[in-house]
């Protein structure tokens, strides 16, 4: 709901994509930057406590946003709430292992998966009247409710987030800040995930700022500039749903991450061939579809390869690399688009990502040993 509002409101007030560019480009430089801080949070503290603090943070930020009205201040001030919604992600990705076990893990990541996916197919429909009837302010009021019910629904939870619960802010201190880089470079798995990753996310997000002009071209307004996100959500629930039940405890995760990509990568491509709008709404549904798949793969991927007490900071590594390579991308997309064409950056887009999975072929030719099942879940 926020993401619409802010970047539609910029659109709408600045014409630019450039403009656009730089809300995505400010909020992800931000997440790069605190990311492996947020992975060393997720591993030294409480990770239930670091998820509560990073969600009163957003939402105060949020709180701060529906009074703003000036381009720089928006973004400025999504800046501030990115640098607080930072350690969450790693956090919770590193704890979903302790909560659900191993022989539930899939489901788990699954299930996790699609409550993001829902999140991003109500939320954007939802952003999208709400900016058209009423504005940008009423959206960023309820995405800061949505921050406090987060923080409830984490301190509600009655389990160990972690192994060995922490006690005060020693636990991790010990080991070192940067360990997190050493595990992804021993590892042939972990490094090659992270490779395909920085190919397919370097023009990527070309096709992100390019959704605000693709539903002006298509004269749909902010709208349908939320249904482009809706639907991708959409199919996303249904990868997410899929991945969860079908993939359990067989060895496929690499080969999904592989195909899931390439689709990816082609669905992006035809959206902005498309003639008719409605059909870039059906190629969505489909790219999200793998997109859903994608995360459940990649996440059990990641969770099965490292120990617990530095699981946290290989997601942040995992997730640093990626939005890096994202920025670059992003620092480029709106001239880029300007230049080239909005048709033409979905294009370009989608095939860079669909190279980036190749990469991973090595994985599917010489699979990895099997990882050691993790322990009950207490």
């Amino acid at each position: 709901m926020a993401l619409i509002a802010l970047t539609f409101q910029i659109y709408e007030v600045t014409g630019s994509a450039v403009w656009v560019s730089a809300v995505f480009l400010a909020t992800f430089a931000t997440l790069g930057v605190m990311t492996p801080i947020g992975g060393w949070l997720g591993d030294s503290f409480d990770r239930r406590r670091v998820m509560i603090v990073s969600d009163l943070g957003a939402a105060a930020a949020f709180v701060a946003l529906a009074f703003a009205d000036e381009p720089w201040l928006l973004i400025a001030l999504a800046l501030v709430a990115t640098l607080c919604e930072a350690p969450f992600l790693p956090a919770s990705q590193a704890a979903i292992p302790n909560l659900a076990g191993d022989e539930d893990l899939a489901w788990a990541n699954g299930l996790v998966s699609q409550a993001f996916s829902l999140g991003i197919t109500v939320g954007p429909l939802v952003g999208g009247v709400l900016v058209g009837a009423v504005g940008a302010n009423l959206a960023f009021g309820v995405n800061a409710v949505s921050f406090l019910v987060s923080a409830a629904l984490v301190w509600s939870v009655r389990a160990r987030f972690q192994e060995r619960r922490a006690e005060g802010a020693g636990r991790g201190a010990d080991v070192p800040f940067t360990e997190g880089v050493r595990i992804v470079l021993r590892s042939r798995l972990l490094l090659l995930v992270v490779i395909a990753e920085v190919v397919a996310y370097s023009v990527v997000g070309w096709a992100m700022v390019a959704d605000a002009p693709l539903a002006k071209l298509f004269d749909m307004g902010s709208i349908g500039f939320a249904a482009l996100i809706s639907t991708w959500g959409a199919g996303m629930l249904i990868g997410s749903w899929i991945a969860g039940r079908w993939m359990g405890e067989r060895p496929v995760e690499v080969k999904v991450l592989l195909f899931g990509m390439v689709v990816d990568g082609v669905m992006i491509a035809l959206m902005g061939l498309s003639p008719l709008f409605l059909l870039v709404l059906v190629v969505s549904v489909l790219g999200g579809t793998a997109s859903g798949c994608v995360n459940v793969a990649r996440q059990l991927l990641l969770q099965r390869a490292v120990a617990d007490r530095l699981r946290a900071r290989v997601f942040a590594v995992a997730e640093l690399v990626g939005t890096a390579s994202f920025i670059l991308g992003l620092a480029s997309a709106g001239p880029a688009i300007e230049l080239l064409g909005v048709r033409e950056a979905y294009v370009l887009s989608g095939a860079v990502f669909a190279v980036g999975a190749l990469v991973l072929l090595p994985l599917v030719l010489r699979p990895p040993a099997a990882p050691t099942p993790a322990p009950p879940a207490v």
